[in-house]
């Protein structure tokens, strides 16, 4: 069984409210699981898609670091919301990919976890990405900091994962924040330059079906 959603570990312990997914192919194991860690500040709802589970899981970390980077290079508001709508889709898109079902990325394992995550300032992958925006390298981020951003790794084994399942040439076109995330990570282009190539993409429909 697997656990996600919006769940920092301080906020818990503290006794905050919040909601979480449990999934497993296993019904009677995931009911136990709920009960078990059920109280008035806790709750955990069921999914069986497991594979969309662990995606969000994962990409939510990289969203999270194009999040901090939108602030740290001061863009406002706007481009935060539209940023993390546009990553949310490519979010589905890599779930379908993997085989998992596209209804998973809207509930809590998904865009709830992924909110929290690009908004909340408790996020560690949000400070790296702010820190990047205002112009630190990431070997002096990473130096400096005493804990983990799992969407550092987390990006570059996403790209690999896509260009592995993902047919066709231009995959960045098709995963244009996610790519643009792990060339910023790798050097290869700095935030500023990972905008203007987001905002020079190709004019098309918002189209949610593939």
């Amino acid at each position: 069984a697997f656990l996600s959603g919006p769940a920092f570990a301080s906020e818990i312990a503290e006794g905050l409210v919040t909601a979480v997914t449990i999934a497993s192919a296993d019904r009677e194991l995931a009911n136990d699981l709920m009960e078990l860690l059920a109280s008035t500040n806790f709750r955990a709802l069921y999914s069986p898609d497991v594979v969309g589970v662990e995606v969000g899981g994962a990409v939510k970390n990289v969203i999270a670091i194009a999040a901090g980077m939108c602030e740290g290079l001061g863009l406002g508001t706007n481009a935060m919301a539209a940023l993390v709508t546009r990553g949310c889709t490519e979010m589905r898109k890599l779930v379908v990919v993997c085989g998992g079902e596209p209804s998973t990325v809207f509930g809590l394992s998904g865009v709830g976890d992924t909110f929290g995550t690009c908004f909340g300032p408790l996020s560690r992958n949000r400070q790296v990405g702010m820190r990047l925006g205002r112009g630190e390298t990431l070997e002096e981020i990473l130096a400096s900091s005493s804990e983990v951003a799992e969407g550092v790794a987390t990006s570059r084994a996403i790209t690999k994962l896509v260009e592995k399942r993902v047919k066709g040439y231009r995959r960045d076109l098709k995963y244009p924040i996610l790519f643009g995330v792990a060339a910023i990570l790798d050097g290869k282009i700095t935030p500023r330059e990972g905008l203007e190539r987001l905002m020079e993409m190709p004019l098309r429909v918002e189209d949610f079906s593939r």
